[in-house]
């Protein structure tokens, strides 16, 4: 072989490896990108699955802890509810029955949280801690509300019950003779109290029974029930007690002048014409002569 030959193989084989080597170079370093890609993928899919993790349980905790918080407000309720001696065995049975609904469902959830897998599921669970019970913008405010005029519907109802009596006795006194005006006004106004009372907590028990526990109450709704209370019902009751307390007087200054003592029997005397009177001798059992 010449060495032309060889120098042309040699420069063709040079040839060759310098063509062959650029595709050789750029297929290691793409193919170490894809693997440092996938590495990294894979690194933030983990953080990603550790931050979602975190989460969930974050979600878990702070929802074990709202629906604590409002079943613990609701036991409360309950046990003031029972306690209350003027609410009736029905009113106490209809009201504790729905605390207890209340409370059920809070258990529920909790226990459909604490299972819950993924964030998304358990932030969405966790809205309806508020958005399905509503307990301190619409439940609780609407049983202390029904607790509170269920109790003064039974005040008035004992208030009514004296009306029958103490009008009785204005009539015996009026039988007798006496100026009864003043007593009788003054009854007439707590009747008529009364009866604005009434009429107040009948519509005020209506509007708390309506409102829905389900969804936050219209802005409002529970001031204007607080407004009538304190404003009318108590307004009522005040004049009431002021009635009565000028009643309580002019009763006792009437039946005081029903009493009379009875002057002392004087036995009739007769007078002799020297101007000198003489009661006769109690009479005596006529003497026999023996």
């Amino acid at each position: 072989m010449n060495n032309k030959v060889i120098i042309t193989i040699a420069i063709s084989a040079t040839i060759l490896a310098q063509s062959a080597l650029p595709a050789f170079a750029i297929q290691s370093i793409g193919g170490q990108k894809l693997v440092n890609q996938v590495t990294r993928e894979e690194n933030q899919s983990s953080k990603a699955a550790q931050r979602q993790g975190t989460e969930l349980q974050n979600i878990i905790t702070r929802s074990n802890t709202l629906i604590s918080n409002r079943i613990a407000s609701l036991n409360e309720l309950s046990t003031r509810v029972q306690n209350d001696t003027r609410l009736s065995t029905n009113e106490k049975s209809t009201i504790s029955s729905n605390i207890q609904t209340a409370i059920s469902g809070l258990t529920a959830l909790k226990t459909k949280i604490d299972a819950d897998t993924d964030a998304t599921t358990a932030r969405s669970d966790e809205k309806t801690i508020i958005t399905g019970y509503y307990v301190y913008a619409a439940f609780e405010p609407k049983t202390r509300y029904l607790v509170i005029l269920n109790n003064l519907q039974t005040t008035t109802a004992n208030l009514q019950a004296l009306v029958p009596q103490l009008q009785n006795l204005i009539n015996t006194l009026k039988s007798q003779g006496k100026d009864t005006t003043q007593l009788q006004s003054l009854l007439s106004d707590v009747s008529s109290q009364l009866q604005t009372i009434n009429t107040t907590i009948t519509s005020g028990i209506t509007t708390v029974e309506n409102i829905p526990t389900t969804s936050e109450p219209a802005s409002g709704t529970f001031t204007s029930i607080k407004t009538n209370i304190t404003q009318v019902v108590k307004t009522s009751f005040a004049k009431i007690q002021s009635d009565i307390q000028q009643m309580r007087p002019l009763f006792k200054q009437l039946i005081s002048s029903n009493s009379t003592t009875p002057a002392p029997s004087q036995a009739a005397t007769t007078t002799t014409p020297s101007g000198t009177q003489i009661s006769p001798s109690p009479s005596a059992s006529p003497s026999t002569t023996p």
